[in-house]
């Protein structure tokens, strides 16, 4: 009787389990695209050639943008482009 029961509820869990872990799996692949933490630079030029780093903060706009300190009068913060100028706008986390 324990040997039939094994054989029918082990496939059963196993599946379960299987189903679970690919849901867990997707759920934390789907949040890290969701975060994207870039490193926030201060224009010490107009040309944005020479930056100094300051914050962390996002390259997800959410409308805000990202300041040094993450106070709203703070000075603005960029991202830094292919050419390595501080010219791309970023956003508060």
């Amino acid at each position: 009787m324990k040997t039939n029961f094994a054989k029918q509820v082990l496939p059963v869990a196993v599946f379960a389990l299987a189903i679970a872990g690919a849901f867990t799996t997707n759920a934390m692949n789907q949040r890290s695209k969701t975060i994207a933490p870039v490193q926030g630079f201060i224009k010490l030029n107009p040309q944005a050639t020479s930056c100094e780093q300051r914050d962390m903060c996002s390259n997800i706009n959410n409308g805000i943008v990202c300041t040094v300190g993450l106070v709203p009068n703070g000075a603005q913060l960029f991202g830094k482009n292919s050419s390595g100028q501080c010219s791309v706008p970023i956003y508060r986390p």
